[in-house]
């Protein structure tokens, strides 16, 4: 971005020149400014292959001036020493879980809308996970002490589900 000339310039050299500013309203009713910045028309074969879209209209970038300035503070609270620490936290105790789901039990995306139906939709992935480190340990402890029979890895594992608070099942 360049603040003297109000405009933004991209990878191809390709200078994106500002063009209006108009508000756009999402479905929740909230409003918000965008500034719209177009690509500079050129006469040379290279640039105007890269300032045009597929379907040969000028390419152009919409920028929200509000969401730009959270993101800078955002990256203002990471970058600092506390915000660096609970960010070191979250790789450790949260990004497994989540790399678990998508890598081992394919779970890439929600297939619902709307908050209540994603809670639940989320909250049967996490048990799936649950369910499966549950197993897991179980079948390890069988594997430790072969007496044990199969009626109670059972009520082990009914006693692992029902009466820890790993598993998460949200409210209906």
């Amino acid at each position: 971005y360049d603040n003297a000339t109000d405009s933004f310039t991209d990878q191809h050299h390709i200078q994106f020149s500002f063009k209006q500013v108009y508000n756009r309203t999402d479905k929740y009713g909230f409003q918000r400014t965008i500034r719209k910045y177009e690509a500079n028309q050129y006469d040379d074969p290279e640039g105007y292959h890269y300032s045009i879209t597929e379907r040969g209209n000028q390419r152009s970038i919409q920028i929200n001036p509000h969401w730009e300035m959270e993101k800078r503070l955002i990256r203002v609270k990471l970058s600092s020493k506390t915000g660096a620490s609970i960010y070191a936290k979250r790789k450790i105790e949260v990004e497994p879980v989540f790399g678990n789901l998508k890598a081992n039990l394919a779970f890439k995306r929600l297939s619902v809308r709307g908050l209540e139906k994603a809670k639940n939709e989320l909250g049967i992935i996490l048990m799936a996970g649950n369910l499966k480190k549950m197993m897991k340990i179980i079948l390890s402890s069988r594997q430790q002490s072969q007496k044990s029979s199969w009626k109670n890895l059972v009520n082990k594992f009914f006693q692992l589900l029902f009466y820890s608070e790993v598993s998460f099942v949200p409210a209906t």
